[in-house]
This record gives structure tokens, C-alpha cells and sequence, in this order.
């Protein structure tokens, strides 16, 4: 009956399709799909009296010497097959199960045709009837001791099933399991008539040919934290039985209580279950056991450890760390904390009498044992007496003994040890060879694990865990407000759907030649939602959807998807209908196409977590948000447009051109795109195809691999001692300084005329970022009309153009672009050239020495590759010039309109290094003021703006959803996410009362401190920049040297901006009309009237 669920829900879902397509004559319900499949399309009908034989012998009977030819008869006198497992009691079993179903389950498929279709379906009742006359099953292999306890692969699940038009079925199969499948198929291709006339297929002859794509085929199922009565979980293993499911992972123990008898240490469940009677006798863990095995199924017994042990602290309190500790979430993923303590002598003990109890017990069943190992958690081991310590370090060096112990004893057990993930991609553990690495959190766990040459189980949760899909914990305290909270959504809530579930690919990312370490997947039921009264409404049909995945793949032999497929019915529509129907089924298809995908779309928004609201707008296809959009960039008004994005909500979304984006300006957010969902998120392949031309497979343009490569061979360079050497500003500073003199002369040749210094900035940057890079500066401070300095300008200018028109940029003229580019490679290849013909040896004496050192020696070092080290040039150049100037313009912006702070700042300056003595790295660390001064300015300056990444997978955004904000929103694969740093820093209501955000004021930072994520001047995560003490050090070492020589700064900007600065945000925020000041040294005193 549960096989039929799915396709039920499908044909509500496609109804209209499945009315176009009313001429199609024949249904397969077969579950899952076999990979190979043939049929007829004549008539058989089956009858009790079918006579089954196994090897040539007759089902068997208590009583040998006779033949019964009627299987009812026998059917009645069957008993249970034994605990032998041998070949012939789990057939006999498996037929007798298979018999009884077909004939007592009564499925007539009239929920499987169109509507009012089932009499042109069915054969007429009173037709002449072909019987299947007998049913011969020959396994052709021999069973042994691993066939009912397999290690995955060890087993062949294959078998061929043929019904001939004559009436008569054969079954072959290697290994009596290949036959329980067999008989699951067989049974599935009968229908009971209408009329109560009998068992029928209308498909004969039929050919099938199958296996398994996977070995491990499983159900994770949780009786921790809601105990299942045995007939639910006997139940259960009889859906997977029919779900073609081979393993029932059942976790056994957690934090919430200890369900299973352990009479070495009855404690456990006397103190730890929830009450007498709600846990597992020794007998009922036998029962499990053995019923599963009858039915082809394997049971995995989960300890959970050392974290997810609460339940242990009940009986044996000495034992546990953290007990039940307060804030929960500081000390564990889950309440109630409590972690076992590593370094107590008496842990060891209790385990080896624990695994002592219970492996020789689940031997016999099993090739495998799970100990667990997921969430465990660092903070909580700052309660630990016998560790007292969060440091990581320590704390997976007493981890890696405690498996090590716990491995080593379910070893000498016969077993196979299996740990959840995080044990071997978080703790870096050392894990055995043979040990089996459960994934769970995220698409690339497979891979990683594979990669480390792992065996691997998938079941990502965003697909495959049952009860949950993306909602928040509940944890506010007692007396919250009630408005505070509503709804009141929690963390399993919307659950994932069917077609969520389908969607799962066990394979994803991982090579063609690692495959083989994928050993198959579960899916996971935790049970915060379930218990004996809805289990099954929880499991199934989605974890149908799964085995299917698991059995026969998720593509079928086409590279389709296995969920129904609208350009197969389009086919089959095509060949069929006459020209007169064609145009309409066509049309009717694609509005239904479209339709569907839509409906498609928002079901699985929803299920992620819902939308955000969206950004008013008038015209279709939010054309008028494009257009706003266009024409703030032009006025340099894009922070005022995107302040109207977020009145009174922090997320938005539209869909410009049809296409959904979400806007944010949300410290949660921000931090789960940056870093605690950082691999769901990634610059995406279309920013990459953008800005190849002039970024290359660089550092800023790249993902996942790549741009872990890109930043490991980046970071040396940007180590303390290299970012402390300040020899490189000094040069260029002095040269910055005599133009600043030079184009501040006035007419009677006094200090302070009106002078652009952001210009001055930028060209200055350029020098020493040159100089760095490639040992040679530019000179554009002396030489403004430098070819170089215009082409990256131009290039940059087009480039920003390209970004902002989307699907639109071929259409952006790029022959300036091109030709910048030509300047810029002609300009850096020559330093490529001369580096690469250093030898190794002379590279190295370069890099390890100071005297001729640059960043190209360095990279060059580490890579040979021309076009890698041309393209990781360019981006830091880009960084290294605009970053910094963009900001020292900004601060000197405000310096000048704020003297009393440029005063203060001068007088740090003086008591530190006086007016002459250039400041060291130290002394640059040690000014408290210029530090604020420069946070001050990035918290209202933030370099870049507004920042765009994109979905690598269907995910989430944690906030943004609900009446209220706090619920998530659903995020699909591909789906652009922009976020703004400027706006979030100006947001009032991340401040105290009274702080006046919009104002500059260094003071501030003396006893405020953002609170994390609300201040990311420099991004924040994995991906946070790499040189950001580079940029600081050049600007505060810029700052302190400048105002050594100028004691004052005049503010020419009021008739420019009237006070109200021009923020131009492109690639970076610059002042949009410049920065027009005035410097004067000391003794400079100019009459207010002698600068007008």
C-alpha cells in the first residue's frame, strides 16, 4: 500500500497532464524503479492455486512427504521461519508474506488511470482468463555467514524476473535476497479487479532485469527522544522491506534518554528512559533483530558519544561534563547538555563493561556498529573538571583516544565501526581504514569525505532528514512577550517534501573515480515531531522517494530526474495526437509547463522557509526598479535607494527581468552567507564569467576549491613580518607629500590653496601597490598622464558597467576595455618573464630576504603557472590601490570637516612619535585614537557597498520570513543574495539610544564595541580579506606621516556637497565629487577672507 502513496500524490499534483494524456493504456507501479524493464501488453490473471517452487522443490510444509498444489492450503500450516537464516526459512517466509499480500491487499488502480478511464484499463470480467500456473524461483548462488549480515557491497541483490504470455513467472537471483526483491516486484505487477472477478496484469510478457545502485539503503530512525512501541518499529521494517531498503539505523541513545536494557549497567534505562516500561528488554532487541533479517533488512544500533549524552549523567552523574548546563545553546546543539568527560579514568571503564553487554549481542545481525560523534561541542568542556579547556586542539587529542578505545573494542567484536562526520572533517581525526563516515551537513561532506579516502554515507539534511526542514529552536524564555515570538516556528518546521527528497544526489561532487567510496545513504527521521501516532505519516511516502534514489538512481537511463517528466509526456502527446490537437496540446502543455514550474518554484521556497517581502514596485517584471536603480547609480544616490528597500524590514527580495533576488541588510543573514552557510553561498559562475577577462581565475572570482587554492597561496604574503615592513609606504608617502606641497601653493605662495586630494590618493596607492607587487612603482604621483594608471582606470570603469547590466552586458561596448586590458597584461607579463627565469634557488634567497623582495617572487615560488600569477596579480592590485585610497580619502573627508578631531588625533600623534620619527608597526597598534579614527571611517565607508553572492544550492537565509521578520526565507540554487555593509552600519537600531549613527565621531569606539557581524568593514568569514592589516597599516601609516608635516586641514567641499557627502558606489564607495581640501603646516595661518 505505502509504494502507492507517492504516485497517488503525483497524479494529484500533474492531473492536468495526466487528462491530456488519457490515452496511454498501461500503469507501472512498480516500486522502485528496476533498471531494466519489458513488457506486452496481454493479459494474465493469478490464483490461489499457483503453485510456487524454490530449487526445483515445492514451497515448503510441516509435513515433507506431501505435495500441496494449493498455496492457500499451505499457506494456512506456515510457520515462522527460523533463527537459522538459512536460505530455504528466509524464502519460505518471504513467499508466504508475498501471497498473503497479493491476494488479501485488494489495490484496484483506478486512483493510477484517468479519470473515469478504469474499464478501458481493465480486461472484461467474464473474458477468457490465462492463469499464471506456476511461479519457479532458482537462486543460483550459495548463501554464507555474511549474506544476512553484509558489509556493504558484499552482497548480491540482483535478480531477473520473466512472465511468459503462456502464464509462467521464473525468478533468478545470486543470494536469497535478490529473491525477497524479486517477490516485492512480482507482487507489485497485480491489480485487483473491480468486480471482485480477481488478481491481474495486463503487461504480459514481462522482463526485468535488476539491482541495486547503492549497497547501504537505509532509515535512520530515532527512539531517544520519543520511545516507539515494537509493533511501530516491526511495522517499519516491514515498509522498508517493501521499499527494497536494506539497513534500519537505529539511534539508540541521546541526550534526552537511554531506551535499551543494559544489564551490566542497569542504571541506564532504569534512570535514564523516560519511565518503567519505555525501553528495550534484551529479548526485544533480539526480536528486532531477527524480524529484520527475515526480511533482508540489517539493524545498525547507534551509541551516541561522547557527545549527546545527558541520559548517561541520570545514572552514572560522575561521569558526564556540563549536566543539564545553562545557556544551552552555549553548551550543546540541543537541551539537555552533557558530554561524556574525556580525561576522567573512569569513562574507559564504563565503556568497555557498556560495549562488553551489548556487541556480542548485535554480532550475530549485524556487520556494523554506529558509535556516533556528531555536535560535540568545545564550550562544554570548559565544564569538564578532568579538561577544563574549549581549546580544539586539546580537546581532539583526547576525542581521537576516546574513539580510538571505542573502535578498537567494536573491532575485536567482529564490527565495523561507523561516526558521524564531523569526527573526521571537524575534529581532523585519525580514523581507521575501515571505519564508514556518516555525512549529514552539506552537499560537500561526501566529497570531502571521499576525498580523505573514506567509505561514505549520504543524507544531506537540507534533502533527506524527515522531520525537519529550516525554522529556528525554541528558545526564549518563560514570559517572553507573545508577540515577540509568534509564530512560534521551530526548527523542524515546514518538513522537506517528496520532491525536495528526490531532488538529493548521493554523488554530488564527487569524481568518477571516487564513487565507489559512497556506499549508499539514509534518510533520517529525528523524532521531536513523531511518535507511535504519526511515524508513518512522517516517513513515508517521502523516504519512498529516497529508496528509490538509492535503488535505481536519481536520473533514469535517459538522465532524467525520476520525478515525472513533462518533456517525456510532451513525446509521447506528439507521436499520438493529429495535427487538428497538436497545436492545442502544445499550448495547453506549455501554459501548464509554466504553471507547474511555478507552482513548483513556490513549493519549494515554502518548504525552505517562505519569501520576503517584496520591494514595491509597478511595473511588470519590476522594470521600474531596473530603471531606479540605473539612475541612482548615476546621481550617486544608490545608498538612498537602497535605504527604501528596507523601510521597517531588514530583507527583501524582487525579480528583476524575472529573475528572484534577495536583498539584505541583516547581521544574521550576512553572517550565514558569509560564514556559518558559507559553502551554500558563492560568487557563482556568472560573476566569474563577468570578470574573467580582467580577474581571471582569481581569488575574487573564484569558489570552493579554487578559491581555497587562490587564498593559500596568497595568505604567506601577508604575514605579520611582511605587513610590518612600512619601508615600501615611506618611499611613495615622501613623493605624496611634495605633490601636496606642490598643488597646495597658492598664488603668494602660502600653503592651503584648494587641492583634489582623493585623486592624489589613488595615484598614490597605485605606486606602492606596484612597488609591492612587482619591485618596480608606476610613478604616477610624478607622471599623472601614465598609460598604465588611465588603461586600469578605464578598465575598471567598464568593468563596474559590465557587473550592474546583468543579462544585458553583451550589449556594453568594451573596445576601451579590451584595449586597457592589452596595457595592463603588457605592462605586468615583462615581471612575469624575468621572474620565471629565476631558479628555484634564487627565488628562495629573494623571498627569505628583504633586500629585493616582492609579492611576484613570492608567488612565483609556489606557482610556475603565467596565467595564475598574472591573474592574482591583478586582483590584488585592484584591492591594494582602490580599498585604500577610497578610505584615507573618506577620512580625511571627514578630518577637515571636523578639526576639533583632526586636533585630537594630532596630539596622539606628537605624544607617540613626535613630528619627524616615521611610526613603526608597534606605534601604529598603540594609537588607540587613530585606530578609531579608522574604524570610524570604515563604519561609515565601508570599502565595498554592496556585495552579491550567490545560492550554490537550494538553502536558506535565517531571518527575513514571517509577520515578524525572524522566520527564514527559502533560498533556491542560483538565486543572487545582495547585501549591504553601508546600510547595515547605518542602521539606528543597531546602536544604543542617543548614538547618532549618521554622525562621524571617533570618540565612540572609546566604550562602544559593535556586536559581531553589525560591523564588517573588511567581510567576515572564510572569506573575510586577506589583506586587511596590509590596507590598515598603509593607511595609518599614511595618516600619522601626513599630519607630521600639515597641522591643519581646511574644508573646501561645502559649496560642492553642502555637507552632505557623495557617496559613488561602484566596485568601491568613493567620494563621488572628490575631496577638496586644504593642508597647511605648521605656522600656515591664512586669514579666513584670503581663502575665499
Amino acid at each position: 500500500f505505502l509504494q502507492f502513496l507517492v504516485v497517488v500524490e503525483g497524479i494529484i499534483m500533474w492531473f492536468p497532464i495526466y487528462v491530456l494524456c488519457a490515452f496511454l493504456s498501461h500503469v507501472l507501479a512498480i516500486w522502485p524503479a528496476p533498471q531494466s524493464f519489458t513488457s506486452g501488453s496481454s493479459v494474465l490473471w493469478i490464483a490461489p492455486s499457483v503453485h510456487v517452487s524454490y530449487n526445483g522443490g515445492s514451497v515448503w510444509s510441516p509435513f515433507p512427504n506431501d505435495f500441496y498444489s494449493r498455496t492457500e492450503e499451505m499457506l494456512g500450516l506456515q510457520a515462522a521461519a527460523t533463527e537459522s537464516f538459512s536460505s530455504q526459512s528466509i524464502v519460505q517466509g518471504a513467499i508466504s508474506r508475498a501471497l498473503q499480500t497479493l491476494f488479501t491487499q485488494n489495490l484496484v488502480p483506478w486512483k493510477l488511470v484517468p479519470r473515469n478511464q478504469l474499464s478501458a484499463f481493465e480486461p472484461a470480467a467474464g473474458s477468457h482468463k490465462t492463469y499464471i500456473t506456476k511461479v519457479e524461483i532458482t537462486q543460483t548462488g550459495t548463501d554464507n555467514s555474511s549474506t544476512f549480515k553484509p558489509l556493504a557491497g558484499q552482497l548480491d541483490e540482483s535478480y531477473s524476473l520473466k512472465i511468459g504470455a503462456d502464464g509462467t513467472a521464473k525468478i533468478n537471483a545470486v543470494s536469497s535476497t535478490g529473491v525477497l526483491h524479486a517477490l516485492e516486484t512480482f507482487i507489485q505487477l497485480f491489480y485487483q479487479h473491480s468486480t471482485g472477478a480477481g488478481m491481474y496484469t495486463n503487461l504480459a510478457p514481462i522482463s526485468i532485469t535488476d539491482a541495486p545502485k547503492f549497497p547501504h539503503r537505509g532509515l535512520n530512525l530515532d527512539v531517544s527522544r520519543n520511545w516507539y512501541p515494537m509493533t511501530d518499529i516491526l511495522r517499519t521494517i516491514d515498509a522498508l522491506a517493501w521499499n527494497k531498503f536494506n539497513i534500519l539505523h537505529i539511534h539508540m541513545t541521546d541526550s534526552q534518554s537511554w531506551p535499551m536494557d543494559i544489564p551490566a549497567l542497569p542504571l541506564l534505562s532504569q534512570k535514564g528512559a523516560y519511565q518503567t516500561g519505555l525501553s528495550y528488554s534484551p529479548s526485544d532487541i533480539q526480536h528486532i533483530q531477527t524480524y529484520a533479517v527475515e526480511r533482508g533488512v540489517s539493524i545498525v544500533i547507534e551509541f551516541d558519544m561522547p557527545g549527546h549524552t545527558t541520559a548517561i549523567g541520570y545514572g552514572y552523574p560522575d561521569l558526564i561534563a556540563a549536566f543539564d548546563a545553562k545557556p544551552w545553546d552555549t553548551y550543546c546543539a540541543e537541551p539537555p547538555c552533557g558530554t561524556l568527560q574525556l580525561n576522567n579514568p573512569d569513562v574507559p571503564t564504563f565503556l568497555e563493561t557498556l560495549f562488553n553487554d551489548v556487541l556480542p549481542r548485535v554480532k550475530p545481525y549485524t556487520a556494523y556498529f554506529h558509535t556516533g560523534g556528531d555536535e560535540v561541542n568545545a564550550e562544554a568542556y570548559t565544564l569538564d573538571p578532568t579538561v577544563n579547556t574549549n581549546d580544539t586542539t586539546i580537546i581532539g587529542a583526547y576525542i581521537q583516544k576516546f574513539v580510538d578505545r571505542n573502535h578498537a573494542q567494536v573491532r575485536a567484536a567482529g564490527l565495523t565501526p561507523i561516526v558521524w562526520e564531523e569526527m573526521l572533517l571537524d575534529w581532523n581525526l585519525t580514523l581507521g581504514d575501515d571505519v564508514v563516515v556518516q555525512t549529514w551537513l552539506s552537499d560537500s561532506s561526501v566529497a570531502e569525505t571521499v576525498a580523505r579516502g573514506h567509505k561514505a554515507l549520504a543524507g544531506n539534511y537540507n534533502y533527506w532528514y524527515l522531520d525537519c526542514g529550516h525554522g529556528d529552536w525554541l528558545s526564549y524564555g518563560n514570559g517572553a512577550p507573545f508577540q515577540e515570538n509568534y509564530p512560534f516556528n521551530d526548527y523542524c518546521s515546514p518538513v522537506h517534501n517528496w520532491r525536495l527528497v528526490y531532488s538529493y544526489d548521493p554523488l554530488g561532487g564527487v569524481p568518477e573515480n571516487s564513487t565507489h567510496l559512497v556506499l549508499g545513504g539514509e534518510v533520517h527521521m529525528w523524532s521531536e515531531q513523531t511518535d507511535a501516532v504519526n511515524l508513518d505519516d512522517f516517513v513515508w511516502p517521502r523516504a519512498s522517494a529516497a529508496g528509490e534514489v538509492l535503488w535505481s538512481g536519481r536520473q533514469d537511463s535517459t538522465g532524467q530526474n525520476r520525478i515525472f517528466s513533462f518533456p517525456a509526456m510532451l513525446d509521447t502527446i506528439l507521436e499520438r495526437a493529429s495535427p487538428k490537437t497538436l497545436a492545442i496540446a502544445v499550448a495547453a502543455i506549455f501554459i501548464l509547463v509554466k504553471i507547474s514550474q511555478w507552482i513548483n518554484i513556490e513549493f519549494k521556497i515554502r518548504a525552505l522557509g517562505g519569501h520576503a517581502p517584496k520591494v514595491r514596485t509597478w511595473l511588470p517584471y519590476d522594470v521600474d526598479l531596473v530603471v531606479r536603480g540605473i539612475n541612482a547609480t548615476i546621481h550617486h544616490k544608490n545608498l538612498e535607494a537602497w535605504q527604501r528597500w528596507f523601510v521597517n524590514r531588514s530583507t527583501v527580495e524582487a525579480a528583476p527581468g524575472g529573475l528572484r533576488c534577495v536583498f539584505t541588510c541583516d547581521p544574521e543573514n550576512i553572517k550565514a552567507i558569509l560564514a556559518t552557510q558559507f559553502t551554500d553561498y558563492g560568487k557563482g559562475e556568472p560573476f566569474h564569467e563577468d570578470w574573467k577577462d580582467f580577474l581571471g581565475d582569481s581569488i575574487f572570482t573564484t569558489d570552493l576549491d579554487q578559491w581555497h587554492d587562490s587564498r593559500q597561496l596568497i595568505r604567506p604574503q601577508f604575514i605579520k613580518d611582511r605587513v610590518s615592513d612600512l619601508e615600501v609606504f615611506e618611499e611613495h608617502v615622501q613623493v605624496l607629500i611634495a605633490e601636496m606641497k606642490k598643488g597646495g601653493k597658492r598664488y603668494d605662495g602660502k600653503q592651503g590653496a584648494e587641492i583634489d586630494v582623493s585623486n592624489l590618493f589613488f595615484r598614490y596607492t597605485l605606486d606602492a601597490a606596484t612597488h609591492f607587487l612587482l619591485g618596480r612603482s608606476v610613478d604616477s604621483l610624478r607622471t599623472p598622464e601614465q598609460e598604465f594608471a588611465e588603461a586600469f582606470a578605464e578598465v575598471q570603469r567598464v568593468q563596474n558597467i559590465i557587473a550592474r547590466a546583468g543579462p544585458l552586458n553583451s550589449l556594453v561596448p568594451r573596445k576601451s576595455f579590451f584595449a586597457g586590458i592589452k596595457v595592463i597584461n603588457e605592462f605586468v607579463n615583462p615581471y612575469i618573464e624575468h621572474t620565471l627565469r629565476l631558479s628555484p634557488e634564487e627565488l628562495a634567497t629573494k623571498t627569505k630576504s628583504e633586500e629585493g623582495y616582492t609579492f611576484l617572487h613570492a608567488l612565483a615560488s609556489f606557482t610556475r603557472d603565467r596565467k595564475v600569477l598574472r591573474d592574482q596579480l591583478v586582483a590584488v592590485l585592484l584591492a591594494g590601490r582602490d580599498t585604500t585610497a577610497s578610505t584615507l580619502s573618506w577620512t580625511f573627508y571627514e578630518l577637515a570637516r571636523h578639526p576639533d578631531k583632526l586636533v585630537k588625533l594630532r596630539q596622539e600623534i606628537i605624544e607617540h612619535v613626535g613630528l619627524s620619527r616615521p611610526p613603526t608597526y608597534s606605534d601604529l597598534k598603540n594609537m588607540k585614537y587613530l585606530q578609531n579614527v579608522m574604524s570610524e571611517t570604515l563604519r561609515l565607508y565601508p570599502v565595498v557597498p554592496f556585495n552579491v553572492r550567490l545560492a550554490l544550492k537550494d538553502t536558506t537565509l535565517p531571518h527575513g520570513g514571517g509577520p515578524d521578520g525572524l522566520s527564514p526565507v527559502g533560498i533556491l540554487k542560483n538565486t543572487p543574495i545582495g547585501y549591504s555593509a553601508l546600510v547595515m552600519q547605518r542602521r539606528a537600531d543597531l546602536y544604543p539610544p542617543g548614538s547618532e549613527p549618521l554622525e562621524f565621531n571617533p570618540d565612540r569606539w572609546l566604550d562602544w564595541q559593535p556586536k559581531p557581524w553589525q560591523y564588517i568593514p573588511f567581510n567576515g568569514g572564510p572569506r573575510i580579506c586577506i589583506g586587511q592589516q596590509f590596507a590598515l597599516t598603509e593607511m595609518g601609516y599614511t595618516i600619522v606621516r601626513l599630519l607630521q608635516v600639515f597641522e591643519r586641514v581646511e574644508n573646501f567641499m561645502g559649496p560642492v556637497d553642502q555637507g552632505s557627502p557623495c557617496l559613488k558606489a561602484e566596485i568601491v564607495l568613493q567620494p563621488g565629487q572628490g575631496v577638496r581640501v586644504g593642508f597647511f603646516e605648521k605656522g600656515e595661518q591664512v586669514k579666513e577672507k584670503e581663502l575665499r
